[in-house]
């Protein structure tokens, strides 16, 4: 699908997700249309778009902000994350956070790659992400694999630079190595 089929589909989910009864809270009724790609529960029927119910907040709130100011470059999320208020990203950031992560019974599990050791430093013993030297770090483990093997391979490009020490990173690992994270990573 090209983007601007996909920036359609986000029109028209927006056009119905606005009509009819008023929500208690308007940035939750607005929030509506991110599951229209995201995923009503929470899980995604694309597997390039990711799971993001029960992210770090703050990780959700800089690439929210990271997409307003151009550092990530997604014309779909860009336009999304402008239409959310300034003043409110770190409240859609905490409602989207305070989702349940989805279950995922379907996944393979898949053996630990060596290298997965060194994500372990930034993205938490148990890849659930949080606090890391660099500051938040995503949560990885029960991601799509298709989504993760592709920002790594983003950031190995240049093609997604916000955040400069995976960019380093994924440019000393192969394409083979990150099919492998990102099988593992999803697994768990």
């Amino acid at each position: 699908m090209k983007w601007s089929d996909w920036a359609v589909l986000a029109l028209a989910c927006v056009a119905l997700n606005t009509g009819g009864a008023r929500a208690a809270d308007p940035l939750e009724t607005a929030m509506q249309t991110c599951w229209s790609c995201h995923g009503v529960a929470g899980e995604p029927k694309d597997p390039t778009i990711p799971i993001i119910w029960g992210q770090q907040a703050k990780y959700i709130e800089k690439q929210l902000r990271d997409y307003r100011a151009g550092d990530r470059d997604n014309q779909i999320m860009s336009s999304m994350a402008e239409a959310v208020p300034f003043k409110e990203l770190a409240r859609a950031a905490e409602l989207i956070a305070a989702k349940a992560w989805p279950q995922r019974a379907d996944v393979a599990k898949a053996p630990a790659p060596e290298s997965a050791a060194t994500c372990q430093a930034c993205h938490g013993a148990d890849l659930m992400g949080g606090a890391s030297p660099e500051g938040i770090a995503p949560r990885l483990a029960g991601q799509f694999a298709e989504y993760l093997d592709d920002q790594m391979g983003a950031f190995a490009r240049d093609q997604r630079a916000n955040q400069k020490t995976m960019s380093a990173m994924m440019k000393a690992l192969s394409a083979e190595e990150c099919a492998r994270l990102a099988k593992y990573f999803a697994g768990l």
